[in-house]
């Protein structure tokens, strides 16, 4: 399934990626949250940095995963 993914302290960083099981969420970063993708086209449009030819792979996503790359307070 798709799954948007984004890290916790950058709020412009995102990517697409095709995750079939839990070993390839593992592989993506050691500590993410996985939660269902609750992202609308609209709410990209005001997403800074998010690109407009992304916004349909943003419809498709089923699931969001989040890199907790550093503490977050």
């Amino acid at each position: 399934m798709l799954a948007i993914i984004t890290k916790a302290n950058d709020d412009f960083w995102y990517k697409f990626k095709e995750v079939k099981t839990i070993e390839d969420v593992i592989e993506i970063y050691p500590s993410v949250v996985i939660e269902k993708n609750t992202f609308s086209k609209e709410e990209a449009r005001y997403w800074d940095g998010f690109k407009k030819e992304d916004i349909s792979l943003l419809e498709k996503a089923k699931i969001h995963i989040i890199i907790y790359n550093s503490w977050i307070e």
